[in-house]
């Protein structure tokens, strides 16, 4: 005999199979889907001619936009369609939870008071939904606790959305007193633990990175026309390693690098920079291709990996880091 005796759960597990329109719901994988859950939920079993009973009463108790066609199957013809009247369900839940934890991470550095009045419209929908147990964090973002410049991170991103110039009250490392100047605010960029401004500064050719952590104070400039950034922004960033900004006259070079077996696996599973090739192998020995703009970033990622790196070319970055190593070398010979 059918089981008649829970139709409301077994209509909220077909909704739910159906709202996840990246599947392809064939009869036989909708119905092995929903009878697994219902028997986690009931202990029990239901039939197939149930199962076809609980599709004509989504058509007709529901009125739901229920078809089926060979290359879709079983499938909503109105995106977002619930029986339930909401575009959230249980499947959902537990990536939306996670996709917030997320966001909150990011709101811990101060990015902005939308996120914030985002991350809490979204937080009292979900906590409308059921929920089998208590979700914990599954992914964690690596953060510097107290980094001096977080406090600036979200009035230069409102700056920078609102095309605001600014005055900065800036204090490179080493400086004795703090100067000012006016910058054309156009992008923020992480970079190493550590949050910089690019913008365009006031008496200085081309394009200036500034580090949050060293701006002492910040206030709209009055009276400043807003310039917008250059075209190719995004693209002269796409070959450098770290925030310097190249000038629009450089040019990404081979950077040739040879590094030792032991080091190789690392260096393949995650590479220095998306232009990253592998030039040639042995077993002892990985070459590969940067193409890139040296940078001092560069420099001090190369300095990090110690005896394990050779750089062949191009020769101006073999010689400095070069001299580099030999001036630490000296750091480390015996005391007399």
């Amino acid at each position: 005999m059918p089981d008649t005796k829970n139709p409301d759960l077994r209509l909220r597990l077909l909704d739910e199979c159906l709202q996840r329109r990246q599947k392809v719901w064939t009869p036989a994988l909708l119905l092995e889907a929903v009878a697994e859950k219902f028997w986690e939920a009931k202990g029990r079993k239901f039939s197939k001619s149930q199962f076809n009973l609980d599709l004509k009463a989504l058509r007709e108790e529901y009125n739901a936009p229920l078809a089926y066609t060979r290359d879709l199957g079983y499938h909503y013809t109105e995106p977002g369609f619930s029986i339930l009247g909401s575009p959230l369900v249980q499947a959902d839940t537990d990536v939306l939870r996670q996709a917030l934890a997320a966001l909150q991470q990011l709101q811990g550095l101060g990015l902005s008071d939308e996120l914030h009045d985002l991350a809490q419209r979204v937080e009292g929908h979900l906590r409308a939904q059921p929920e089998a147990a208590p979700a914990r964090q599954l992914i964690s973002f690596e953060q510097v606790p107290d980094y001096a410049g977080a406090r600036f991170v979200a009035p230069l991103y409102q700056a920078i959305r609102a095309q605001q110039v600014l005055v900065l009250r800036y204090r490179p490392f080493g400086a004795a007193e703090a100067w000012e100047t006016t910058v054309q605010p156009y992008l923020l960029k992480q970079y190493n633990h550590r949050w910089f401004l690019v913008g365009q500064g006031s008496g200085r050719p081309g394009l200036s990175t500034y580090a949050l952590d060293r701006i002492e104070a910040l206030a709209p400039a009055t009276g400043q026309l807003y310039l917008p950034p250059p075209a190719d922004l995004a693209e002269r960033f796409a070959h450098v390693v770290g925030v310097s900004v190249p000038t629009e006259a450089s040019t990404p070079e081979l950077v040739r690098l040879c590094f030792s077996a032991k080091r190789g696996p690392y260096i393949r599973t995650k590479p220095l920079h998306p232009s990253q090739q592998v030039l040639h192998e042995t077993p002892e020995t990985l070459e590969i291709g940067l193409g890139v703009v040296p940078t001092p970033e560069l420099e001090t990622l190369l300095l990090g990996f110690g005896e394990d790196v050779e750089v062949l070319a191009p020769g101006s970055l073999r010689e400095r880091l070069g001299g580099r190593l030999l001036q630490a070398m000296e750091q480390y010979k015996p005391q007399i």
